[in-house]
């Protein structure tokens, strides 16, 4: 394997890239860009551009997470010195001598509600999509997702375009364990003049007979990265009920 100072170096030059870090697995190297609010060119998009250059210098099985900074709006100042200050808010006249007045009956008590699998279906037990990388020159496209810490890695051809990305993704997640396996009927991408990102809806057929298909719609920094998070958005309610 290739010097991390080096990879480092080149990954640095990347626009927008402010830091990188490494960690090194058993399975794999993990790698985190951090970028800076300004986004990539749609030409170049970043999380591409990085997933070549980590391809280019490590042989083994590799991951890119990408970690995008935010801007903290600037908090409001303290009133001028000269502010009007505000009146004194006169406190009620009490009578001391009464006697209290007897306290309100306590509400009865709701019906306990069991929210644990609630919270097991929510937001918690969503699988996320960590990278998505393409290799043109070995015909390779990687999905890799995690899931309460558990990462999987999905892959397809490049050659095969969106319907390969969505197809990798699946793998990705039948290697979480879900008890479904859905097919890709179709990944077209949406015109979209409101960002830079590309917008990609997908159809997911059901192994259930008679059972209605499953859509999903998501943007992304590619067209790839769209299609993955779209395979995502039309399957997460699904697995939250199976996993």
């Amino acid at each position: 394997m290739t010097s991390l100072d080096d990879l480092e170096l080149e990954l640095r030059k990347l626009p927008g890239v402010k830091a990188a870090g490494f960690d090194e697995r058993e399975d794999m190297l993990l790698v985190q860009l951090h970028l800076g609010e300004k986004i990539d060119a749609p030409e170049h998009p970043v999380p591409i551009d990085a997933s070549r250059i980590v391809a280019r210098h490590i042989e083994e099985r590799t991951a890119v997470e990408i970690v995008r900074w935010r801007a903290i709006p600037t908090p409001v100042g303290p009133a001028p010195a000269d502010a009007t200050p505000a009146p004194p808010v006169a406190a009620p006249d009490v009578d001391l001598t009464a006697p209290p007045p007897a306290p309100a009956p306590a509400p009865a008590p709701a019906p306990a509600t069991d929210t644990s699998a609630a919270g097991e279906a929510g937001e918690g037990r969503r699988a996320r999509l960590l990278a998505v990388l393409a290799f043109p020159d070995t015909d390779e496209l990687e999905v890799h997702l995690i899931l309460d810490g558990r990462r999987t890695i999905g892959r397809s051809s490049s050659s095969n375009g969106l319907l390969g990305a969505v197809e990798a993704t699946l793998g990705a997640v039948r290697e979480l364990g879900s008890s479904f396996e859905p097919t890709a009927l179709w990944a077209r991408e949406l015109e979209s003049d409101e960002d830079e990102r590309t917008v990609v809806a997908v159809a997911l057929g059901s192994v259930v007979a008679d059972a209605p298909n499953d859509y999903g719609i998501a943007a992304g920094a590619s067209a790839i990265d769209a299609a993955a998070r779209s395979t995502l958005d039309a399957l997460n309610r699904r697995l939250a009920q199976v996993l």
